[in-house]
Parts: C-alpha cells; sequence; structure tokens
C-alpha cells in the first residue's frame, strides 16, 4: 500500500491534504457531537449560548466538511486511474515487441483492467477511512479529557485487537496474492475460450476437459485463496469489535468495584466506545480492499521494468545519402526459441541490401524464420548483433522509432482498426475510396470521416482493407506475410500481377513472404532463408538483374 500512496503523495498532494483535512473535520466534529449530547443528557450549559445551538452548529459542520471530502476523494480517485491507465499504455506502446509477447495479452488485459479496478474499489474507500480515523483520534482525545486512567483501558484493547489483527493481515495478504496470480491465469483461460471457441465447439471431450481441468480449476482456485483470505479478515474484525463491548462490561461492572467513576464519565466512555464500535470495523474492513489495490499497484508497478521499454520522444528525420544502397543488413543475427525444441534457433548472420524500385520475395519452410526477418526489417525486432543501415547511416535505439516510420506492412496476424488513424490529409476520404473500388471492397464497405462502415468481412476482405491502409501511407518499403494466402484465386492475380508491380513502379521496396510458387517471375529478386541461412535463388525463365542499370542480364 506504501508504494500507491507515495506515488499519490508525489502526483496528488495538495489535493489529498485537502481532502483529508476535510475528512478530519468531519470526524472530530462527529465526536464532538457526543460530547454535546453526553452534556445535555446530564442536564449542563456550554457558556452562556444553549447546547442546541452548539448541536445544530456541529450538524452543519459534519454534513459540509463530510460531503466536500468524500467529493475531493472520488476526484482525486479517478484523477489517480486516469494517471495509472494512461502511464500503464504509454508504457505498452513504447515497449518493445518481444517483451509484449514475452508477457502475453493475458497479463496485460488484467493490468488494464482487473488491477485499476480493484485501485478504483481502494480509493473508494479512502474517504469514508479518513472519517473513521478522525472519529476514532477524536474519541480518544474525548476519552483522555474525561478520564486519562479509564483511557489506559481502552488503549490496551485497541493494542491487543490491532496486534492480533496484524497477525492475521500478514497471512490474508499472502492469500489475496495468490489469488491475483490465479487471476493473470484465468485471463489467459478466457482468452483460449474466445479465441478456441470453434475448436471447442467441434470437439465434445476437449471441450469439458477445457472447462474442468483448465477454466474451472483455475477459478476454484482464485475463489478459494480469496475466501480464505476474506474468513481471517471476519475473524480479526469480530474479535476487534467483540474487545470493545469487553471494555464497556468492565466500564459498567467491574471498575465501579475498584474505584469511584462519576455518572458523566461512565455515561461519556460508554457512549463514545459504543460509538467506536461503528468507525473501527469500517477501519478494519478496509484493510482487505485496501491490501488488494497495493497489490494491484505494485503489479502495475512491476510492469515497466519488466517491459523494458522507455517513451518514445520525437525523432529527427535520419540523414540520408542518395549514393549508398537504401536497406542494408551487416552481418545481422537474431536467436529464440522454436516451437519444439529445447536449444535456440539462430537466424543468421544475414547480409543483404535492399534497393529501391524493387520487388524482392522471400520464401523459406514453415520455422524458417520468415517473419522473423521480416520483424527485424521493419525494426519491431532487434537485431543481436551486425548492423542494419539506412542510407548508409547506422539504426540504434536512438534511430529506431524514425526508422520504423520507413515502413508499411501487413503481418499474417494483422489488426484492423476501425478509423483510419494516424492520417491528416484533408482529401483522405476520395482517396481511400479510390482505393477501395481498385481493391473491389466499394460495395462492401463505405468510408466517411475516415471511419469503416464494417469491419464484418471475411479474412481475405479485411486484408485488402488492410492493404488500404498500407497505401494510404505511402512509405518507401513495403512488407507482406502471406497477404494473398486468404484471396481468392482472382485476387490473388490481381495481387500479384497489378499490386505489387504498381508499388515497384512507384519506387517502393516491396518484400513479400509468400510461397506461390506460379508468381515467382513476377520478382526482381527471389530471397530463400533455409536453416537460418538467407540466399538467392534464380526462378525458372527469370534472368538476373544488374542493380546498378536496373538491367537483366
Amino acid at each position: 500500500m506504501m508504494p500507491l500512496l507515495t506515488f499519490v503523495l508525489k502526483n496528488f498532494r495538495h489535493t489529498l491534504l485537502i481532502a483529508i483535512a476535510t475528512g478530519m473535520a468531519s470526524g472530530l466534529s462527529g465526536v464532538a457531537l457526543i460530547a454535546v449530547i453526553n452534556a445535555a443528557l446530564g442536564g449542563q450549559t456550554v457558556s452562556t449560548y444553549p447546547l442546541w445551538w452548539l448541536f445544530v452548529a456541529l450538524c452543519l459542520v459534519l454534513l459540509v466538511s463530510r460531503i466536500s471530502s468524500e467529493f475531493i476523494l472520488m476526484f482525486l480517485g479517478q484523477s489517480v486511474i486516469l494517471d495509472l491507465r494512461l502511464k500503464l499504455s504509454r508504457e505498452i506502446l513504447a515497449a518493445p515487441l518481444s517483451s509484449l509477447q514475452k508477457l502475453g495479452p493475458a497479463k496485460l488485459l488484467a493490468n488494464l483492467t482487473e488491477d485499476v479496478t480493484t485501485i478504483s474499489a481502494g480509493f473508494m474507500r479512502v474517504p469514508s477511512l479518513c472519517v473513521n480515523l478522525a472519529i476514532v483520534l477524536g474519541c480518544l482525545i474525548y476519552l483522555g479529557w474525561l478520564s486519562m486512567e479509564m483511557l489506559w483501558v481502552v488503549l490496551i484493547a485497541m493494542v491487543l485487537g490491532t496486534w492480533s489483527f496484524q497477525g492475521v493481515q500478514r497471512r490474508a495478504y499472502r492469500r489475496l496474492l495468490a489469488a491475483r496470480e490465479h487471476e493473470d491465469s484465468m485471463y489467459g483461460r478466457f482468452r483460449d475460450m474466445t479465441d478456441g471457441i470453434k475448436e471447442l465447439k467441434l470437439h465434445q471431450s476437449r471441450r469439458e476437459i477445457f472447462f474442468t481441468r483448465c477454466l474451472q480449476k483455475t477459478m476454484l482456485d482464485c475463489r478459494q485463496n480469496h475466501v480464505s483470505a476474506m474468513k481471517m479478515y471476519v475473524f480479526a474484525i469480530n474479535w476487534g469489535n467483540g474487545l470493545f463491548y469487553l471494555v464497556i462490561g468492565l466500564i459498567l461492572f467491574a471498575m465501579p468495584h475498584w474505584r469511584e467513576i462519576s455518572d458523566e464519565v461512565a455515561r461519556g466512555y460508554c457512549l463514545t466506545v459504543l460509538y467506536m464500535t461503528m468507525p473501527l470495523p469500517l477501519l478494519l474492513e478496509a484493510m482487505p480492499v485496501l491490501s488488494r489495490a497495493g497489490i494491484a499497484f505494485g503489479k502495475i508497478s512491476s510492469l515497466g521494468p519488466t517491459l523494458g521499454g522507455v517513451a518514445p520522444s520525437p525523432a529527427a528525420r535520419l540523414p540520408m545519402r542518395q549514393d549508398a544502397p537504401i536497406l542494408e543488413f551487416s552481418a545481422i543475427t537474431h536467436s529464440y526459441r522454436r516451437e519444439g525444441e529445447e536449444h535456440h534457433f539462430i537466424l543468421g548472420p544475414i547480409d543483404a541490401a535492399f534497393h529501391p524500385g524493387e520487388l524482392i520475395f522471400l520464401v523459406g519452410g514453415n520455422g524458417s524464420g520468415k517473419t522473423t526477418l521480416a520483424l527485424l526489417m521493419v525494426g519491431l525486432y532487434h537485431p543481436e548483433s551486425g548492423e542494419i543501415r539506412l542510407r548508409g547511416t547506422p539504426i540504434g535505439e536512438a534511430e529506431r522509432e524514425s526508422y520504423r516510420q520507413h515502413f508499411s506492412a501487413v503481418f499474417s496476424d494483422f489488426y484492423l482498426f476501425e478509423s483510419l488513424l494516424g492520417f491528416d490529409e484533408l482529401e483522405l476520404d476520395p482517396k481511400a475510396r479510390e482505393y477501395l473500388d481498385r481493391l473491389q471492397l466499394d460495395h462492401k464497405v463505405q468510408i466517411q470521416d475516415g471511419r469503416f462502415s464494417t469491419l464484418d468481412l471475411s479474412q481475405g476482405q479485411r486484408k485488402r482493407l488492410a492493404l488500404l491502409v498500407a497505401y494510404l501511407e505511402d512509405r518507401p518499403f513495403y512488407v507482406f506475410d502471406e497477404w494473398a494466402a486468404d484471396q481468392d484465386p482472382v485476387f490473388k492475380k490481381i495481387f500479384y500481377t497489378e499490386i505489387l508491380p504498381t508499388l515497384r513502379n512507384r519506387g517502393k521496396t516491396v518484400v513479400v513472404i509468400t510461397h506461390d510458387d506460379q508468381y515467382f517471375h513476377w520478382a526482381d529478386r527471389c530471397l530463400k532463408l533455409e536453416d537460418g541461412k538467407l540466399a538467392e535463388f534464380l526462378p525458372a525463365g527469370r534472368l538476373p538483374v544488374d542493380h546498378a542499370t536496373g538491367v537483366r542480364e
């Protein structure tokens, strides 16, 4: 909980102090009301004013201060949640792709939803926490004013209750922490269920085993830890509450045998201790909620170092040298673990050059590293050794953000947004409609104010929309990863014989990952990945190209 409090103090110090001050005023005015009620029951007066004036004034102070405190703290809670969500979103957007893939979408989704919601629930308890804490402190001050000797009885009961509660709190915290880990797994199972729903429906035994062994078991483990923790809290809260009734019993029945107690002191102690039995359990009941909020904040705080990303700053354009190849790979390597293999697969070292106005096909077997090479090319993966140069300029961490802006790509696992984000052109819609017509989608989709009318399309049609977005970006490099795999034969032919040559004729460097060998002769070069090594091969009927002149030999 302390890191969360530190974060709030650092970013919202003044707002928090005002909220605490108004909350304390509310609590203390409540205690003063108890003193006035006690005095009125004893027939006393205060100064020259009737007690009912003071009673009315304290009621007004209590009402105004409590409303003010809760309004301020509700605003503060929502501001903290907003800041956390923005901070977390920026960290995710700035993180290396490999770190995001390693964490997985389930954990990220749990951070953005479950953890932030838990922190929000914790802040909803803060207004009552401040008020109840002020009430308890004010009650102790009033009890001390009535009788310091009897105050020790109350303090001993509070210390005993707090000590026993802390012992339970530590065990319950461990249970809550375990429950939070199970929630990560539960989000993963939810994703499995939604993404694999067709496969689960087609296989009854798989569906039943998934439900019982994966989904149900994870949920039961999560519930078990939550229930176990809350049982401990319930026991501790009621134990602490029982101690105060014990104090009242001592005051009424035991202490008169030891020393004489006036009716005013006895009445004041009984009223005040009874009054404290309401805020103290509320304080203790807030502990599990605040503990979960602290765990959630710890999860969010630890995400930044785990992701290993830094917020990108606007980078200057990379300097250009017209006498150098547009893009060069010099002995770059990258290693990763392939499915079903114990040892890391090493891609490279790879040496290659990619020229403007060139159409390149990249081929290779499954798992040969084609997509990994494409991710290295566009700057989403970093080479572990070697160097990438853009027009002679080496690409390091400082240049990578600017470097990535030279590429448009449609990967096999592409994502399509509902709107054409990131375009500032005033004539965007007419141009986009023109491309819709060329991609034979105008009868399915309309574009108005940069927004698609629908995305409820086949996978092949969605890929055409992704290609439209890439067209509009108009960047020097284009990378297509198995783009034609979901297209019908007619549009597959259009892609290879019309769309790709058009991009090449516009001076673009186009790299296409493909298995469609019947179209290999349309490429300027064909590159093959095998055992992590890149080699050029000449498709049937194609003569090699002299890149200096652009003429086939």
